[in-house]
């Protein structure tokens, strides 16, 4: 069972629970998701932040695997305004759900990956070079533009 944030063309925010992956996939291919406050079939998934870690190998054959179902099924691009939206949704989610850890985050994402410490979600600043540590490492994280408050 997995369940999804979803928003309809109204913006009007529900849960969906599914089956699976491939469950969600072929309701919305056959427009059978409709938002249960206006009933429209313009639904999408929201994204959401999460922290996963993954062995080395499941790593690299799940890259491969998006890869293939994005060739195979690309979104239509987002606007600029739907975009903004987006991250300013993902960066709440963050500030509310995750633990800032300021300018210690490649620190505290190691000690995490090896089990030094209990794996918990996190967020904060690195530098390039904590990152290219990181990657080496094989230690995953995701970098999360910025959007502008101002405009």
């Amino acid at each position: 069972m997995v369940i999804y944030d979803l928003i309809c063309k109204r913006n009007h925010r529900f849960e969906g629970w599914f089956p699976s992956f491939e469950g969600y996939q072929e309701q919305a291919a056959r427009k059978l998701i409709s938002c249960p406050t206006c009933g429209t079939t313009a639904v999408e998934k929201i994204p959401h932040a999460c922290a996963v870690h993954v062995n080395k190998e499941s790593k690299k054959e799940d890259i491969k695997k998006e890869q293939q179902h994005i060739e195979k099924d690309p979104s239509p691009p987002l606007s600029e305004a739907e975009a903004k939206e987006l991250l300013l949704r993902l960066h709440h989610y963050v500030r509310e759900n995750f633990e800032d850890v300021g300018p210690r985050f490649a620190e505290e994402a190691r000690q995490i990956f090896h089990g030094k410490v209990k794996s918990r979600p996190i967020h904060g600043t690195s530098t390039s070079e904590e990152r290219q540590e990181l990657d080496e490492e094989d230690i995953p994280y995701a970098i999360i533009p910025k959007p502008d408050l101002d405009s």
